[in-house]
């Protein structure tokens, strides 16, 4: 079962907030705790490989219920760590799409 957001959200989210968003969505595709994760960053970044990053992107978009990333944006230089990410998809809000109805996947 997926969950999909009821109302999607009109605020839009700090890059700390798209930060933890990130580091919740690696945690799952890495398989480990988000403590994990955040021994690892150290209060600093973390890269990601390229396919982390489509994946983390995928479940961004449905926490907030918005598409945040274009075609343009998964060039590998755009993805190669949780801060480039988090920038990324904050700059992207204000033009950000909601995401289609049946995109529960």
């Amino acid at each position: 079962m997926t969950s999909t957001p009821t109302t999607p959200i009109q605020t839009p989210p700090t890059v700390p907030e798209l930060l933890t968003a990130i580091v919740a969505a690696l945690a799952k595709i890495r398989q480990v705790t988000v403590a994990e994760l955040d021994t690892q960053r150290a209060g600093g970044d973390l890269e990601m490989a390229s396919p982390e990053a489509v994946a983390a992107i995928s479940a961004v978009e449905h926490q907030f219920g918005k598409r945040l990333a274009k075609v343009e944006d998964l060039e590998s230089e755009q993805l190669t760590s949780m801060a480039n990410l988090a920038d990324l998809l904050h700059r992207r809000w204000p033009t950000a799409q909601p995401l289609p109805s049946g995109s529960g996947s």
